[in-house]
């Protein structure tokens, strides 16, 4: 019979009714008079038995009261193993002998994920399995989950109590009550445990002193637009720094049964607790104050130099069937092999990808058009879904971005030397968020850039354009923030002048100087399956986006016909450069017909800017990218925006000795005498 064995037939010969719990078993304490399961039971590294009376019982008594002596817990001699000298990088707490208690924090697959180690005197230490055997005694940058995890996955719709330690959950099990808790104790509650109770009814125990009341404050803030509902429970009598166990023990003689109905009646007593209710309870905050200069400078590291920055997120916006998806694949075929970029920026560090594509089926399409591209698909994982388990079997849902970075983040560390996550489209990743307001679309896509920066991966999203007129930024399906929260934005569109050919074109670009546009062609030519791929051209494309996209809005008609060709002649005749305003107007004017008020809708449209060398000055026009390096770029850009709102304006007025005094109205005319040139401004 082996130590385990023993123990629970002594325990069962004495009534004290041995059950399993977890990876060991709970029982009625024999060495005390004992109304409830206080003692532990579970099987250690070396199959020695350990025993823990949550009441303060030793072992030697225990063993006494069952007729045991302390050496029928350890295995035979001869399977021990032998002892080596400690290694200098494991924990001292590692040579410790007096372990009293493991707890098994287990992942959705009931796999041992890691372990907190309680020894006696009383202090922890956590450690998870190494593939083969053994323990390392670190858990550094593995995703935190929340203790007794498979038990709230099963259980999906009961109420969840979280408590401050692996003891007072299992004791709170012991009488039918489902618990959590975090490892490491008061403070260390994050934002990633409380998405495992999103959408359930939560009762925060504190322990009775200020750190466990600051514990459950924390937990009830991260659980804010979380949790159906969040209320704090205070056990009666509860003594300075006393726990639920010490709640439990004072209330030994009380049946199991008639606690749990006290604790349930406490916890429907109890308020509602608000966010606000919280904030104002809570100790004085202090501003988190860095100095610049203490912190290292560090240039951006690229994907993609110019166009996708590692650590940052990136986006593709485009209307459907135009190749977005296409581009994005053919980026991650090169990220997996290194290979250069179509417009001779140098090769992509080589590296994994992971890939969240809910439109394409990742059989008949994406592994198709990956191995078409050239890509290693071996470096390139799919995350399809989240799974979970509960009373019912097991279930499959959809990736939320909003609740489930945890798992995200699985992904990547899952996937060696990740450089690229592709998330297309990302209104498809959004859940229950209104994709339309800009607080709740801010409140997902921070933390998501916060893990691409931890990561050091480029994080590139693709959405839709919407239908209409104005600004490229403002054409990004649905709030401003997914243009905003971006640092790079792209276009995908079609050449107005070729139908067959795809532009891609900056629509913003806050970390670098905007790169030029790229064309390419979706072809299968080169295609040994038949599956399309993208051809670039290696020449830079000057078009600019708010041209094309104006182009693109533009109706049928007189009014759009001049228009086109206002548009069409201005970018003619600044491509060798900047000109004088003056001088643009009267040659279309005089030379092409051109209206002043179409000359100015088709600078809006074109995104023409409009600067001075110096004030008192004449006007100049410029594209976009002919960016003088000794102009002012501010004041260009400032009067540039003064300039394109001044389409729905007019100025009038008299010219006296060059001098010129006016006012906006509805219409802009004319150039004002002595040489000052105002119409297109």
């Amino acid at each position: 019979m082996s130590p385990t064995e023993l123990v629970l037939s002594a325990l069962a010969d004495r009534d004290c009714n041995p059950l399993p719990s977890g990876r060991g078993w709970v029982a009625k304490c024999p060495s005390h008079d004992d109304h409830r399961p206080s003692l532990s039971v579970s099987k250690g590294d070396d199959e020695r038995v350990l025993v823990h009376c949550h009441k303060g019982c030793s072992a030697d008594a225990i063993c006494a009261a069952l007729g045991l002596r302390i050496v029928d817990l350890m295995p035979p001699a001869d399977s021990l193993p032998r002892p080596t000298k400690p290694t200098s990088g494991k924990p001292a707490a590692n040579n410790k002998s007096h372990i009293v208690a493991t707890y098994d924090y287990r992942d959705e697959f009931q796999e041992l994920f890691f372990q907190v180690v309680r020894y006696e005197p009383k202090d922890f230490r956590q450690r998870r399995p190494k593939p083969g055997g053994g323990w390392l005694w670190s858990v550094k940058g593995i995703r935190v989950i929340p203790y007794r995890l498979p038990e709230l996955l099963a259980e999906p719709t009961r109420p969840v109590f979280v408590v401050e330690g692996e003891k007072d959950c299992d004791n709170l099990a012991n009488i039918g009550i489902l618990a959590t808790c975090n490892a490491g104790g008061a403070g260390k509650w994050t934002a990633d445990h409380a998405t495992f109770l999103r959408g359930r009814l939560v009762f925060v125990i504190p322990d009775n002193h200020d750190t466990g009341h600051d514990h459950a404050r924390q937990v009830v803030q991260s659980l804010q637009d979380i949790a159906e509902s969040v209320r704090i429970v205070k056990l009666p009598g509860l003594p300075h720094k006393g726990d639920v166990s010490d709640w439990l023990d004072a209330h030994d003689s009380v049946e199991p049964d008639t606690l749990r109905e006290r604790i349930d009646a406490l916890a429907d007593a109890a308020l509602v607790i608000e966010v606000a209710e919280i904030e104002a309870d809570a100790s004085p905050q202090k501003a988190v104050i860095v100095c610049v200069s203490d912190v290292k400078a560090e240039p951006i590291r690229w994907l993609w130099p110019n166009r996708f920055a590692l650590g940052k997120l990136s986006m593709i916006a485009g209307d459907p069937g135009l190749g977005k998806s296409l581009t994005t694949l053919d980026a991650a075929a090169r990220v997996t092999r290194g290979w250069d970029w179509p417009d001779g920026s140098g090769a992509a560090p080589a590296g994994g990808v992971v890939l969240l594509n809910a439109e394409d089926d990742i059989a008949d399409t994406i592994r198709p058009r990956l191995e078409s591209a050239g890509g290693d698909v071996t470096r390139i994982n799919a995350l399809t879904a989240i799974e979970g388990h509960d009373a019912k079997g097991t279930h499959r849902r959809g990736v939320d971005l909003s609740r489930d970075l945890a798992q995200i983040e699985a992904a990547i560390k899952a996937t060696p030397d990740c450089r690229l996550v592709v998330i297309d489209p990302v209104s498809a990743y959004l859940g229950n968020k209104d994709s339309h307001n800009n607080a709740e679309i801010r409140s997902v896509l921070a933390p998501l850039s916060d893990l691409a920066s931890r990561h050091h991966v480029a994080l590139l999203a693709v959405t839709h354009l919407r239908k209409g007129e104005g600004q490229a930024i403002y054409r990004a399906m649905g709030s401003l923030a997914f243009a905003a929260a971006a640092r790079a934005v792209w276009a995908v569109t079609k050449d107005p002048g070729d139908e067959s050919r795809r532009l891609l074109l900056p629509i913003k670009n806050n970390i670098a100087a905007d790169a030029s546009g790229l064309a390419f062609k979706v072809t299968a030519i080169h295609s040994d399956n038949g599956q399309p791929v993208v051809e670039w051209e290696r020449d830079p494309v000057t078009l600019t986006t708010d041209h094309v996209l104006a182009g693109d809005t533009r109706k049928p008609g007189p009014e759009a016909d001049a228009l086109g060709e206002a548009i069409d002649f201005l970018t003619d005749s600044l491509a060798g450069g900047p000109r004088l305003a003056k001088d643009v107007e009267t040659e279309g004017k005089d030379g092409h017909g051109i209206s002043s008020r179409t000359l100015i809708r088709a600078r809006k449209a074109a995104g023409i800017v409009a600067y001075r060398d110096a004030v008192p000055g004449p006007w100049w026009l410029r594209l976009p990218k002919d960016a003088n390096p000794d102009d002012d770029p501010g004041l260009s850009k400032e009067l540039g925006n003064l300039g394109t709102l001044a389409i729905s304006s007019k100025e009038t007025g008299n010219s006296d000795g060059g001098e010129t005094q006016g006012c906006q109205e509805s219409q802009v005319i004319g150039n004002g005498a002595g040489g000052h040139d105002w119409g297109l401004i």
